[in-house]
C-alpha cells in the first residue's frame, strides 16, 4: 500500500516489474514508527515478491497483459444508437472468472464515481448467472463491489440486471435492494421459501399466499 501511495504522489506509474524489486528493497526505511524489517522482514517481502514474480512469469497470465484496455468511459461513450459490449467468461477457469468480473465491477464503480449524478439510464449492466459472484454467506471478492453497487449505482444513472436459477445461492441484501423482481418457475420449495422471504421483507403488503400459487404454476420462460 505505502509503495502504490508513494507512486501515487508521485504522480508514476508503477508496473509489475518495477513493483517486485521495490517490495524487496523499499525505497523507505520506516512503516509508521517501525522499521522497514521489523513491519515486514526481508525474508518475508522476498516471498512475497517471488510470489508477484510467479505470476509475472506465467505464460498463462501473459494474455492477461495483452489486448484492449479496461476502459470503461468508452464502452458508456454517448452514441446516437444503442451499443453493447459482451463479456464472454466460458472458457475461463473459475478462479479467472473472478478476477476477471471483480476486476470489471471494480473499474465500473470508479468510472462511475467519477459521474454526475443523475436521474435518467445512462447504462445497465446484465449479468447473465450470478451464482458464486454474490452468494449469501461466503464472501468472494466479486461480492462487495457489486453490493456497494446494487446500493448507489442508480445515483449514477446505471441500472444492474443480475439473474440467477436459484435465488437460494443470491445474497439476501442484495435481494432486498432490487427495484424490480422477475420471477419465473420455481420447483424446490427452498427457493420459493427464500424468494417469499424475501418479498416479506422488501413489501410487507405481498399477498404471499397469491405468488406462491403463481410461481409454483408458471409455465416455461414465463415471468412474473
Amino acid at each position: 500500500t505505502n509503495l502504490l501511495q508513494r507512486a501515487w504522489n508521485k504522480n508514476e506509474s508503477l508496473s509489475l516489474e518495477e513493483l517486485i524489486p521495490q517490495i524487496q528493497n523499499p525505497p523507505f526505511e520506516k512503516i509508521g514508527a517501525f522499521p522497514i524489517d521489523m513491519f515486514f522482514p526481508e525474508k518475508d517481502r522476498f516471498a512475497f515478491s517471488m510470489l508477484l514474480n510467479n505470476l509475472l512469469a506465467s505464460p498463462s497470465f501473459a494474455i492477461w497483459r495483452q489486448g484492449n484496455l479496461m476502459d470503461i468511459d468508452f464502452l458508456f461513450k454517448p452514441n446516437p444508437k444503442p451499443r453493447h459490449s459482451i463479456f464472454c467468461l466460458s472458457h475461463l477457469t473459475d478462479k479467472e472468472r473472478m478476477f476477471f468480473v471483480t476486476l470489471l465491477f471494480t473499474s465500473i464503480e470508479s468510472w462511475m464515481r467519477q459521474q454526475e449524478g443523475s436521474g435518467s439510464l445512462r447504462g445497465i449492466i446484465y449479468f447473465d448467472e450470478i451464482i458464486g459472484y454474490l452468494p449469501p454467506v461466503a464472501n468472494p471478492p466479486s461480492k462487495e463491489v457489486i453490493l456497494r453497487m446494487f446500493k448507489q449505482a442508480r445515483a449514477y444513472g446505471l441500472g444492474l440486471l443480475l439473474t440467477t436459477q436459484n435465488p437460494v445461492d443470491f445474497d439476501y441484501k442484495a435481494l432486498s435492494n432490487a427495484g424490480t423482481w422477475l420471477i419465473g418457475r420455481l420447483q424446490t420449495e427452498q427457493d420459493k421459501n427464500r424468494l417469499l422471504d424475501g418479498l416479506s421483507s422488501a413489501s410487507g403488503a405481498v399477498d404471499l399466499k397469491t405468488v406462491d400459487r403463481l410461481i409454483s404454476g408458471l409455465p416455461k420462460r414465463v415471468f412474473v
